[in-house]
Formats: C-alpha cells, sequence, structure tokens
C-alpha cells in the first residue's frame, strides 16, 4: 500500500532525477506539484529548495526567487555539497561570478571530490591571489608579474605534456 509519506518521496526523487538529467520542464512540473501538496507540512529537505530553484529559475525566468530557494537549502542542510552545486550554477546564470565562486569553495570543502563542483569550478575558472597581495589586482606590478607566472605555469605544463608523450612513445617501441 502506498502511503502519502511514500508517494511523496517518489515524487521528490522523480522531480530531483529530472533536473540532475536537466530536463528542467519535468523537474519543474513535479516538485511544484510537490509543493503544493506538501509545503504546508514541512519536512522538504534542502536538496528539495535547491532544484525547485534551479527549475524555477531555468523555466520561469524567476532567478532572484530562486537564489533565495538555493540559499534556503544550504541553510537547512548546509553539509550537502549538491546544495551549494546548486547555488553556485545559479550564481553562474546571473553573472555573480564572486558568489559562485564562494558558493563552490564551500561545498568543495565538504566534499573535495565533488564531481558537479569540480566541473563548474574548472568551467568558471577560479583567480589565484595575486603576486603581490597588499597591491590591488589591478595594480601594473600585479598585472605584469600575474602574466609571467601564467606563462611560466603554462609553459612547464606544455613541457611536461612533452615529456609525457615522449614517454609514452618509448614504451610502444
Amino acid at each position: 500500500m502506498t502511503t502519502p509519506a511514500n508517494a511523496a518521496a517518489e515524487a521528490l526523487r522523480r522531480g530531483i532525477r529530472a533536473c540532475r538529467e536537466e530536463r528542467w520542464r519535468e523537474g519543474f512540473d513535479e516538485l511544484t506539484r510537490l509543493a503544493r501538496e506538501r509545503e504546508s507540512e514541512g519536512g522538504l529537505p534542502g536538496l528539495f529548495y535547491g532544484y525547485l530553484g534551479q527549475a524555477i529559475a531555468r523555466c520561469e525566468g524567476r532567478k532572484r526567487e530562486g537564489l533565495d530557494l538555493c540559499r534556503h537549502a544550504v541553510q537547512i542542510e548546509p553539509f550537502r555539497p549538491e546544495n551549494y552545486l546548486n547555488l553556485a550554477q545559479l550564481y553562474v546564470m546571473v553573472g555573480n561570478r564572486r558568489g559562485a565562486i564562494r558558493a563552490m569553495r564551500d561545498g568543495l570543502a565538504l566534499d573535495s571530490d565533488h564531481r558537479g563542483l569540480l566541473e563548474l569550478q574548472r568551467r568558471v575558472g577560479v583567480r589565484r591571489r595575486p603576486p603581490i597581495p597588499f597591491l590591488s589586482r589591478t595594480n601594473p606590478l600585479n598585472v605584469i608579474l600575474g602574466q609571467l607566472r601564467h606563462k611560466a605555469k603554462t609553459t612547464a605544463a606544455e613541457r611536461q605534456q612533452e615529456r609525457d608523450e615522449e614517454a609514452a612513445l618509448e614504451l610502444k617501441r
């Protein structure tokens, strides 16, 4: 026999699964239906609010409301990295890079191997500290030293890749 609690749990799983698979409209419909049925009773997990926030922003264009829901998800379940991922993705969507980086950092502090957070961090990119921290990032000295540091790192990475490729060729022989 299906109880109302079991039906709600299954609806939650379906809605979150649809959102994770980027079927946002389907997830939005499922989660809003669940919200109408169960919100007054409370007890919905943070993950619900995070994905509902994402879906509202993506399907309805209500980004501020989506951000509020994602922040609420982090407040009620601060131990779940996926809530930080949802928040970071919405920050990226609204162009708040600093907020996105902060959310990614907080989520990665909980799970440094979280695939979604690491992928988003790779896409967004995270700036390194300025070479001379007490000067502003835009100070010409920091700009030049930062460019040199980047060039040196890129060149070193390219040399390492060439060595790795040569070693792989040697193994084949």
